[in-house]
């Protein structure tokens, strides 16, 4: 009997979710639950076909100290970008419950969110208590920066300080006001911090975001500290590392691995502005990880002081009820030392050793066919280390969030 590939067997699992009729894009931020009690189901897929010269998306990072394992070369052929399936439930109208199930491509399932919330009025604004797992917040501009955006790729800067996005099991407390001039947002958080730049092992990561804004500009400014201890990533002379979604546990095996100790700070922050219109909109986003602590490997130790910095600029324009024409460029810098013994050889094993900052431009051209349903035109070109690559792509984008709806 053949065997089915794993592309082939993520999209088979897509479509027969579909025809069941589940499940809603999972927006970061957005409130997930139903306006009134009741049910409420939807479902959402990216697809594309794209060409480039090389490898694409790029294997690494030159510089950056990630978990090591690349993304899958995506020339060539359909390629399933991203689906969703999600189910929320208004119980009362303070309390209800959601989950989103996510897919990538050659990827099985997994949960990107399942949570109880809790909304309720108060002085000056509106609270929300939420407990569970969800895609952490950062801000809109940064939040929206992944799936279903206008662009195929995460930015480069994301990429490197989270390995795409945070998805972590905790709590959060926010107060918000969204129509207020100066601060409209409080979000207070405490999650498991699990998942990269964190580890298996270490306490749990705070979180803090402020929102502020005056009429048609938003601002968002974020902060959380990880402590991972005994992080692993795969080490870079080895090779190509096998596709994972973990992080390495540094006390089961040191081998093939480099491994920090410390303490990991992330910072982020963006800037949004929108003209009366609405056919005008300019963003911008930079983010920040600093990591102190000790860098070892079978063959060594050395401190580690370590920055990445980097940050993107998105302009949009909605030339036509149905066409949007939107472009990004996009900065990255690392900056690592290492001070101790062997440092030559875990440079050379972290990857340090071809740090370089990285650039990228993208251009995409959007036409919206009906609500929900779009397709983009892109091309886009990065380049750093040496090393230049271009990409061109056709891309679906389709969205339903309310397939279905369940009204007591």
């Amino acid at each position: 009997m053949p065997t089915r590939s794993p592309r082939t067997d993520a999209l088979c699992a897509l479509a027969a979710a579909l025809l069941a009729g589940a499940a809603q894009a999972h927006e970061a931020g957005a409130d997930p639950l139903p306006e009134d009690p009741g049910w409420r189901v939807g479902a959402a897929a990216a697809v594309f076909a794209a060409d480039a010269g090389r490898r694409w998306p790029a294997a690494t990072l030159p510089g950056v100290l990630q978990r090591g394992s690349p993304p899958e070369d995506q020339r060539g052929g359909l390629t399933l970008e991203h689906a969703t399936l999600d189910a929320a439930a208004r119980f009362t109208p303070h309390f209800g419950a959601a989950a989103a199930v996510g897919w990538h491509d050659g990827d099985g399932a997994h949960v990107e969110a399942a949570g109880l919330h809790l909304r309720w009025a108060g002085h000056g604004g509106e609270y929300a208590l939420q407990l569970g797992r969800d895609t952490v917040r950062l801000g809109g501009v940064i939040d929206g920066a992944g799936h279903y955006d206008r662009f195929i790729q995460t930015p480069l800067a994301k990429r490197a300080v989270f390995d795409d996005e945070w998805i972590d099991d905790g709590a959060s407390l926010a107060w918000r006001d969204p129509l207020a001039d100066g601060l409209r947002g409080v979000e207070a958080g405490l999650w498991r911090g699990r998942v990269f730049p964190g580890a298996e092992h270490g306490p749990a990561v705070p979180s803090l975001r402020l929102h502020l804004g005056w009429g048609h500009v938003d601002a968002q400014l974020s902060a959380a500290r990880f402590q991972p201890d005994a992080r692993g990533s795969a080490a870079a002379t080895v090779g190509a590392p096998a596709h994972t979604h973990g992080t390495l546990d540094c006390r089961a095996s040191l081998q093939q691995r480099v491994c920090f100790d410390g303490t990991a700070d992330v910072l982020a922050a963006s800037l949004q502005w929108q003209n009366d219109a609405g056919d005008w909109t300019l963003a911008a986003a930079g983010m920040l990880r600093r990591e102190r602590g000790e860098l070892y490997a079978t063959d060594g130790s050395a401190g580690l002081r370590s920055r990445v910095t980097g940050g993107w600029v998105d302009a949009a324009w909605r030339a036509a009820p149905a066409w949007t024409l939107a472009g990004r460029l996009e900065r990255l810098v690392p900056r690592q030392k290492l001070d101790g013994v062997g440092t030559v050889s875990l440079a050379r094993a972290a990857g340090f050793d071809a740090a370089d900052s990285r650039h990228r431009a993208t251009a995409a051209a959007l036409w919206t066919w009906r609500p929900g349903l779009t397709l983009a035109l892109e091309t886009g070109r990065e380049w750093g280390a040496g090393e230049h690559l271009s990409q061109l792509a056709l891309r679906l984008i389709w969205s339903e969030p309310d397939l279905k709806e369940i009204r007591p």
